[in-house]
């Protein structure tokens, strides 16, 4: 059997054009030299080729789900964006509850973006009206700025459509904003989730009485959207014991730490006052440790491929750093957090930056050496992310993400070269978009993924790729070259059109 390891460049579009692009800014000669001289092709990752939206950008979470799974799966937002459009003919015992706690105060809570990576702007409309529509009358917003994968300087655009349409039912007020580096930390930062969880509940915050004011302030400081202060609007909005509360969010990476703060009576990482009578509700399970009421029940993916080689005894090894760990564990394996038969995770802490672009390298040379470590453990598949030309990317910062890449091609190298001295076929790819276009046509930053393809390629001269592929051609590509029967599940098929090196 072949030994597989399969390397994941995050955020890593193929790109032509050199216009703000930080991966051909870097000259990544030894990526060039793999991608040139092997069988190589490239993958749609955004949009309904991974159960998106036309027009919307791939992300992480999706990529790595449909990398897994070897079959098209709707995203969370299609899930969301569905469940909300049949909202007034939904009878389920969740919406009957919600139904019984019209007398309360309730708290419509997350991103205010569209970029629909984590929430919807129109899902905050839609679930606001609903509201009115049953009988609440004490509605307070609580919206995180994004800046991140829409426009760093956006924000109003989004609130002024929540603003207006509080005009409009002269129903509810924005209580609270904030910035998503704050409100939406996922690496175990837990200071900044404090710092959320205490405008919220507390509201410790700057008050401010207008909102566009205060955001034009604060760009003129140098603070755009993200990283936007705690500020308060109105104090009556704090979440108290006996609220009910909508978290907004469908992704679940940056909805753990402020939910665990908010519902988990055995949560340790920070004071908190416990709201044992706080009614929570979520679009989806984000932890099991998170005590809400679930509104949707997605669908079971059943052999997945990291789950599918287990089964066969195939040992693996997972690695990444903090930020994308999740990626490589969570999201490949479809959202089980189990044990798996054979398979190690390795997490290796990202680093203890402010923003990643002070540290463009990231923790990319202990990311090496593990993958280094796990060849020479001679695991049948590993599976590893480089975080850098997507965490890196975010920033806005083009210096810095070229700088990332740069790192990234010579950690490359040295995996490839021992790689080779152990007879593992190497498969590159990417999930998205991102480092690739740094630049609006404009000249300004860019922080939010692109729609570019993204690059699939295999050291095996003696195999030949099809065009035309997405990313849920890869586990069936995978398994193919492993000589491993593709299971029906997968509905997807494999790249591979030639068998000569089987």
């Amino acid at each position: 059997m072949k030994k597989i390891l399969t390397i994941i460049f995050d955020g890593f579009g193929m790109k032509e054009s050199d216009y703000g692009n930080a991966i051909i800014n870097a000259n990544m000669v030894n990526f060039n030299k793999f991608y040139n001289e092997n069988p190589h092709t490239t993958l749609f990752a955004s949009g309904h080729y991974v159960g998106l939206h036309d027009g919307q950008f791939g992300n992480s979470e999706i990529g790595h789900q449909t990398i897994g799974a070897g079959r098209l799966i709707k995203s969370r937002e299609v899930l969301t964006d569905e469940y909300l459009d049949n909202l007034y003919l939904n009878e389920d015992e969740n919406i009957q509850k919600l139904k019984g706690l019209t007398s309360k105060t309730i708290h419509l809570m997350g991103l205010a973006s569209d970029g629909n990576v984590h929430a919807g702007i129109d899902d905050f409309i839609k679930m606001y009206e609903y509201l009115i529509k049953i009988g609440f009358t004490k509605i307070f917003f609580h919206l995180i700025t994004d800046g991140r994968d829409t426009d760093s300087k956006a924000a109003y655009n989004y609130i002024s459509l929540i603003e207006k349409n509080i005009q409009k039912n002269k129903v509810g007020c924005i209580a609270s904003i904030c910035g998503r580096y704050y409100a939406m930390d996922r690496d175990k930062n837990y200071d900044r989730t404090k710092v959320y969880y205490d405008l919220v509940t507390k509201g410790r915050g700057i008050e401010i009485l207008n909102i566009e004011n205060a955001l034009k302030s604060s760009y003129d400081k140098g603070i755009t959207d993200e990283f936007l202060r705690p500020m308060m609007i109105n104090r009556e909005g704090t979440i108290k014991d006996g609220d009910v509360l909508i978290w907004m969010n469908y992704r679940s990476d940056r909805s753990k730490q402020i939910l665990l703060a908010l519902t988990n009576p055995k949560f340790t990482e920070f004071d908190v006052t416990l709201m044992p009578n706080l009614e929570v509700f979520t679009f989806f399970n984000h932890d099991k440790l998170i005590k809400a009421n679930v509104l949707i029940n997605e669908p079971d993916i059943n052999n997945s491929l990291g789950i599918y080689l287990s089964k066969l005894g195939i040992t693996q090894a997972r690695i990444a750093e903090s930020e994308k760990y999740p990626h490589v564990t969570y999201f490949f394996d479809e959202g089980y957090e189990g044990k798996l038969d054979g398979v190690d995770k390795f997490h290796i802490p990202s680093p203890d930056v402010a923003t990643y672009d002070l540290k463009p390298e990231m923790s990319a040379v202990s990311v090496t050496k593990k993958v280094i470590n796990a060849i020479e453990d001679d695991y049948d598949f590993i599976l590893v992310n480089f975080a850098n030309p997507d965490m890196v990317g975010h920033t806005g910062n083009m210096e810095a993400t070229t700088k990332a890449c740069m790192a990234l091609d010579i950690c490359f190298s040295k995996i490839l070269q021992v790689a080779e001295d152990n007879f593992y076929t190497v498969i590159l790819l990417a999930d998205h978009g991102n480092a690739d276009t740094m630049l609006y046509e404009d000249g300004t930053p860019c922080t939010t993924h692109s729609y570019e393809k993204v690059p699939f390629v295999i050291n095996d001269s003696k195999v030949k790729l099809k065009e035309g592929g997405d990313l849920t051609n890869v586990a069936p590509t995978i398994l193919d070259y492993m000589d491993i029967s593709i299971p029906s599940e997968m509905t997807s098929y494999s790249l591979i059109e030639s068998e000569d090196f089987k």
